[in-house]
């Protein structure tokens, strides 16, 4: 018979795949002995999916170390979930990384306005990011494309599939909705938190098809790590956004919340428009007001439309030429791209 100890290297939590254990509740997988052989998640996943706590676990993520991996399985291909809101040159840098046969997967569609068209998303990754025929949009909410993914990767006889991305590109949710289509009961822990999935998760999808896991690749210049994790889950957007406009003559900027500045610092009037949580404070003021002045800033020359990204919030789209000054709480949260609208 197999000791307790024994039968503990064997069990793994199904919401983030630590290996259960008892014996420090400051490292992953802790559950309460009393309670550990009818666990079936760690003490954390338990309260993030019952309660809404969240924790941060203390562990590197060997980036390299997974992308090998994957490389070296002569089954495998990658399903990439790309944030719609956070399309940036990082993301492109990564998906070069992988060998192997590549699903791009725009994710969070139901976040953006209507009026930004699925086509001219996929055409503006194609163009941008990586050309391949293997782009699609979908959203794990409202279960859009999910089954239309599912017929193509059983077309293309894909063996073993693993599931990877940043942070926040809604990988879990979309494992859970994949279980879903399939008949079985969604176990993989959801949340907005860095590192919620610890280790590789396995779950054989059918006799033919098996989806991994994988932890979520860590951003250093995102939002989560320059504000609190408890903040970042309320400033990002759960629904639909509704677009912020402003008519911004020179020598007026708009503050958001306690995070981000935008000044008009040009000689002409410029149309400023928000691709972020409509639900944030939005206050336009004179530049002579010196809030969020203390923050770094960065200046940009507009001579075309121009999305300014702010990591893990959203972007910023300026319609017309001018100068643009940006205060945030790190210039590594911002970067600049060629329009997407």
């Amino acid at each position: 018979m197999n000791s307790f100890e024994d039968l503990m290297e064997d069990k793994k939590c199904l919401g983030c795949g630590s290996t259960l254990q008892t014996d420090d509740v400051d490292k992953e997988g802790f559950v309460k002995s009393s309670v550990y052989e009818k666990s079936d998640y760690c003490e954390r996943c338990f309260k993030i999916m019952h309660y809404g706590e969240y924790s941060v676990l203390d562990k590197k993520i060997d980036t390299d170390g997974i992308i090998r991996n994957i490389n070296s399985d002569e089954y495998a291909s990658v399903a990439f979930l790309v944030d719609s809101l956070n399309i940036n040159e990082k993301i492109k840098s990564y998906i070069n990384k992988f060998n192997v046969n590549k699903y791009i997967l725009i994710t969070k569609k139901d976040v953006l306005p209507k009026s930004l068209k699925e086509k001219k998303l996929i055409e503006y990754v194609k163009n941008n990011i990586f050309d391949s025929e293997n782009i699609m949009c979908i959203s794990s909410i409202k279960n859009y494309n999910i089954d239309a993914f599912l017929k193509r990767i059983d077309n293309d006889n894909v063996r073993r599939l693993y599931i990877v991305g940043f942070t926040n590109s809604g990988k879990s949710t979309f494992i859970n909705h994949l279980l879903t289509s399939c008949l079985k009961k969604p176990t993989i822990t959801t949340s907005s938190i860095p590192n919620t999935t610890a280790s590789y998760i396995t779950i054989k999808l059918s006799n033919k098809l098996t989806i991994v896991d994988t932890p979520g690749f860590i951003d250093n210049n995102a939002i989560y790590n320059f504000v609190d994790y408890q903040k970042v889950v309320k400033l990002y957007p759960k629904k639909e956004i509704k677009v912020k406009t402003f008519q911004t003559r020179s020598g007026y900027a708009i503050v958001v919340n306690n995070v981000l500045r935008i000044e008009n610092i040009g000689s002409k009037s410029n149309s400023i428009s928000f691709y972020m949580n409509d639900k944030l404070r939005y206050e336009k003021i004179k530049s002579k007001n010196d809030k969020l002045t203390i923050l770094p800033s960065v200046n940009y020359e507009i001579t075309e439309p121009t999305d300014i990204l702010i990591n893990g919030l959203g972007f910023v789209r300026i319609t017309k030429p001018g100068n643009i000054r940006v205060h945030a709480l790190d210039l590594k949260l911002i970067s600049k791209r060629k329009s997407m609208i």
